[in-house]
């Protein structure tokens, strides 16, 4: 799967370059070296440094933007709609930001104790950010422009989960302004690695096995992890960010796009 998909993403890419966390079987780490991706591996197992790592190999490739997005993510979406993620491509050139959020449906197919705490974070956010209607921050998925992209590697000091709110609220600093779509290519890629459980159980069912006291728990003590990590940076401001609402539908699939993307 991996070297099929990255093959796909290199003809969508200029560069890819992907980070792992240190558990990671040398195997794949050997695999992503042969494909040209492999960008490293941070010494501690937290995803700011992991993160981190991953936007600085990137920027040394010399883009001029960077498309930040998780490695199974990326597989996924090219492996189920590699026309929307293309197209998106296309449109995060005419952006300095671009956050790529998931539509509705495609956030539900995650299991209940990330949709639902996800929700809550989101709306946090986007009364903070003064915001109305939905606005999905937590994929996360930026499409920056390459000193935007820079700045944020700069400012960024969050170890562990906070990433996922600290990244949101540095981006809303930075940039000020940024355009806002929504995919369905985004849909949850879990399952992707437990296809055989998947096709014992059903989709449906699967997914209720994880709907557990101690997932809730863990998904509870990650958004206090995510909120802290955003107003490390917002502190008691009260932010205002202008955000244009993009339609996939309005989204052209003529043209062409070669960016960067990491894990």
């Amino acid at each position: 799967m991996i070297r099929r998909h990255v093959a796909a993403l290199r003809r969508l890419y200029a560069a890819v370059a992907v980070t792992t966390s240190p558990p990671t079987h040398p195997s794949v780490n050997a695999l992503l070296a042969e494909l040209g991706v492999y960008a490293g591996t941070p010494q501690t197992n937290t995803r700011g440094p992991l993160y981190r790592l991953a936007m600085r190999r990137a920027l040394a490739t010399g883009a001029a933007r960077v498309h930040y997005l998780d490695f199974d993510r990326a597989l996924h979406w090219i492996a189920t709609r590699p026309r929307e993620l293309a197209a998106i491509l296309r449109l995060a050139e005419r952006q300095d930001t671009l956050v790529v959020g998931r539509t509705v449906a495609a956030h539900r197919t995650h299991h209940r104790p990330l949709l639902e705490t996800e929700r809550t974070l989101n709306a946090r956010f986007a009364s903070r950010l003064r915001l109305r209607g939905r606005v999905d921050f937590l994929v996360p998925s930026f499409a920056l422009e390459r000193t935007i992209a820079m700045t944020l590697v700069r400012r960024s000091r969050a170890r562990d989960g906070a990433i996922y709110g600290e990244w949101p609220a540095l981006v809303a600093t930075i940039a000020g302004s940024v355009a806002y779509v929504e995919c369905r290519g985004l849909e949850w890629e879990t399952p992707d690695r437990h296809r055989a459980d998947v096709r014992r159980l059903g989709l449906a069912a699967w997914r209720r096995t994880l709907d557990t006291p101690d997932e809730w728990r863990a998904r509870q003590a990650l958004a206090a992890d995510i909120a802290r990590g955003f107003d490390a940076v917002a502190g008691r401001r009260s932010l205002l960010l202008d955000l244009s609402r993009l339609r996939t539908a309005n989204v052209s699939n003529r043209g062409s796009n070669r960016r960067h993307e990491r894990e």
